[in-house]
């Protein structure tokens, strides 16, 4: 981080080397950020999920639910806890994480899509399907909610239903 750049600056110099794959460039760079001002959220966040990329779950949620703290209305921030959450097979806590990205922003397909995920993984396979169908109402071209959906209904012996949603996942891919 050089000392007479902005603040903002740097961040877009960091998130610029996110965006490539730079990542032990845009970490240095948040971090340093973070040394001037611990409340940036949007390195904090940034770096959480940079964080979860490099597989260092324990750093991310820590740094994203810090980010929550100080923007609780981010609907990302929310998705991101979650996606760490799964990832520490913490699907309660996943749940919760994407259900408040939805309550934000009733259209976050993705955090639908995830949502039915967690489902899935606690094998409440009718919850994932109706996550899923609204995933695929939000977005009717996602690929990955149709195949996660078919998923779910080969899992409840519905194979017509598994079949049209694989059909649809290949039509869309």
């Amino acid at each position: 981080m050089k000392n007479n750049q902005t603040i903002k600056e740097n961040f877009d110099f960091a998130f610029e080397n996110h965006k490539k794959n730079n990542l032990k460039v845009a970490e240095k760079v948040y971090k340093k950020i973070l040394e001037k001002d611990p409340n940036h959220f949007p390195s904090t966040i940034l770096l959480g999920t940079l964080s979860a990329q490099t597989k260092n779950f324990d750093v991310a949620k820590q740094l994203l639910e810090k980010g929550i703290k100080i923007n609780p209305n981010h609907p990302e921030a929310h998705y991101n806890l979650g996606l760490v959450f799964n990832e520490l097979v913490d699907f309660e806590k996943a749940i919760t994480c994407y259900e408040k990205a939805i309550e934000i922003n009733p259209n976050y397909a993705d955090a639908y899509n995830n949502l039915g995920n967690s489902y899935k993984e606690l094998k409440n396979f009718e919850k994932a399907i109706t996550c899923y169908e609204k995933a695929t109402e939000i977005n009717p071209n996602y690929a990955d909610a149709y195949n996660n959906l078919g998923i779910a209904f080969k899992s409840l012996g519905n194979d017509q239903e598994a079949i049209n949603c694989y059909k649809k996942t290949i039509q869309l891919e």
